[in-house]
């Protein structure tokens, strides 16, 4: 397992595309620290931070990286050999929000 200290995944429960980051780190046995927006004062400190309580949200040096294809495309740099690529296709239609579908 390979767990990168300087970055912090924020997340919100039952979000697809949380889950879709999950998956990823999973598939490539990564570990990153993790912080609910639900949860104690995450959701008021991904504020300060990013601007936006929009989730998931990676940090990296202190700065706001999200949308989740840009977060794997940046944690695929980070990988050492080869990246394993997880399927997605049930996470699709997952959403729950009309807006966010398609």
């Amino acid at each position: 397992m390979t767990m990168f200290d300087d970055l912090i995944l924020y997340e919100l429960p039952g979000c697809p595309f949380c889950a879709k980051v999950d998956r990823f780190l999973k598939e490539n046995d990564l570990e990153v620290e993790r912080r609910m927006i639900t949860e104690g004062t995450n959701r008021e400190d991904l504020i300060a931070i990013g601007g936006k309580k929009q989730c998931p949200c990676l940090i990296i040096d202190g700065k706001a990286l999200y949308e989740s294809d840009d977060i794997i495309d940046y944690l695929r740099t980070r990988v050492e050999g080869e990246v394993k690529e997880a399927d997605f296709s049930d996470l699709k239609n997952a959403c729950p929000v009309p807006w966010a579908q398609g």
